[in-house]
């Protein structure tokens, strides 16, 4: 016991030597330029301290925020149906291209975050969105909204949203899987308390006050984005194998290398290109079943509740070494799949709820997981990037789901093969995941696993 008294001792000494090394660099600092260096000082923060905790809690609020105003789009499209009559393909792919410009922008999102970091480029998403949603309430045609909503706010919603998920891993390095899933309850948390909202604004403002309504809602996002001015050193993510930076900026193709990240990449697509058609077109199909708009509505809240509950204990349960995220992801998709598969037996309004209780969970559990296993194919400077690159290409198969199941729709006359489609898809993505079984996992990042083992070791000796 004394010899592991004396390690832990050992450790902690050097850990304190190297706080006091950095404090008295940081006091030279200070003398030879003392405005800006003090300034820097006074911005750094501890990994996993409180002020980590209260980062974390914004950035869910802000992704509560940005995802609860893309993702209720299902509320507008009636609305949006019946004022341009453009069919329900074309209607459908505004919202889509909207909710997938979360994702779809991220490798250009990611080199202007690496560049001017997290507070800048949430500002100016801020702004982007603030402008488009404004210019989006004037909207004269479908297209006209395309462009304005579609696009323009897709990518000011993007630079939003991809540097709440960046961040994580500076601020974390012992609980940030669970973070990570905190993060991850926008889509969740944003239907269950943008959904009730968004159809407050639609039955009282119609839907040009409601797309003004919703740029007063994002502007909250602007002074919320002020707790990034403190940043932890970065002491592990930013630290690419020799040559490896290099190569990365020379072209994104790379990310192919990974066949663990590739096999991951492909299992979204496919579950991103079926999941969001019967969220998009729920509110039309009930209409034709005798449901009304306004208990149609309501199952966005049910969704909502499930999805902001499971994303945390997803992330927790990441967290565990025995449990992998990836195996999570495939018992959701399979379950959401059979579920969709049968939604069209559904005639009575309880079951359009129970399948939207079970649609929330697996939502939650997806896409929650499917973050952290993709987060963590890489190391260092490459996550930024590598995270980026997943995003762009899953969202941008997603954009053409719920235009793709409105298609289907229309050229059937009736929601029900649609629904088939989502449900094969969803099933698919989760068999894709198989693969994994026969690829060879890469190692763990050095440096990372020597802080890991370092804490773990302080913390067996504080035991003692």
């Amino acid at each position: 016991m004394h010899g592991i008294l004396n390690k832990g001792n050992i450790i902690v000494n050097e850990a304190a030597g190297d706080m006091s090394r950095k404090e008295t660099e940081s006091a030279v600092n200070v003398v030879q330029d003392g405005s800006q260096s003090s300034s820097c000082v006074r911005r750094t923060c501890e990994s996993d301290s409180c002020w980590s905790w209260l980062v974390c809690g914004v950035c869910a609020l802000c992704n509560i925020i940005i995802c609860g105003l893309t993702y209720s789009y299902g509320i507008l499209f009636p609305s949006l149906l019946d004022e341009f009559k453009q069919g329900k393909a074309t209607t459908a792919l505004v919202g889509s291209l909207a909710m997938v410009g979360t994702g779809v922008y991220s490798m250009l999102v990611a080199k202007v975050y690496n560049r001017i970091g997290p507070l800048k480029t949430v500002i100016a998403g801020t702004l982007i969105s603030i402008a488009a949603l404004l210019v989006t309430s004037r909207g004269t045609g479908i297209y006209f909204i395309m462009v304005s909503y579609g696009i323009i706010f897709g990518i000011g919603s993007c630079f939003v949203f991809l540097p709440l998920y960046l961040t994580m891993p500076k601020y974390f390095i012992k609980r940030r899987s669970l973070a990570l899933g905190l993060v991850a309850m926008g889509p969740g948390g944003g239907l269950f308390v943008m959904s009730p909202i968004m159809q407050a604004f639609v039955d009282t403002l119609d839907w040009r006050g409601t797309f003004m309504a919703m740029a007063g809602i994002v502007a909250l996002i602007g002074p919320l984005s002020c707790v990034f001015i403190r940043i932890p050193d970065d002491k592990t993510d930013q630290r690419d194998a020799p040559g490896e930076d290099y190569r990365e900026k020379l072209s994104y193709l790379s990310f192919i290398r990974n066949r663990r990240f590739v096999i991951f990449t492909v299992a979204t697509c496919l579950s991103y290109a079926g999941h969001y058609i019967p969220s998009f077109h729920m509110v039309r199909y009930c209409e034709t079943l005798g449901i009304s708009t306004n208990q149609s509505s309501k199952l966005y809240i049910y969704s909502g509740v499930t999805s902001l509950l499971v994303r945390p204990v997803i992330g927790r349960l990441c967290d565990f070494e025995k449990i992998q995220a990836h195996s999570l992801f495939q018992i959701a998709a399979v379950a959401e799949g059979i579920a969709t598969l049968l939604l069209p037996l559904a005639k009575r309004y309880i079951y359009f709820v129970l399948y939207f209780l079970l649609y929330g969970c697996t939502d939650g559990a997806m896409f929650s997981a499917m973050c952290v296993a993709c987060m963590f194919c890489f190391k260092g400077n490459q996550r930024n990037r590598g995270f980026g690159f997943y995003q762009s290409i899953t969202n941008i198969v997603s954009a053409f789901g719920p235009a793709l199941g409105g298609l289907v729709a229309d050229s059937f006359g009736g929601y029900p093969p649609a629904f088939y489609m989502s449900g094969a898809l969803v099933a698919l993505s989760g068999v894709i995941v198989l693969l994994v079984l026969f690829v060879k996992q890469d190692h763990q990042d050095p440096a990372e696993a020597a802080i890991r083992g370092a804490l773990l070791v302080v913390e067996k000796c504080t035991v003692v």
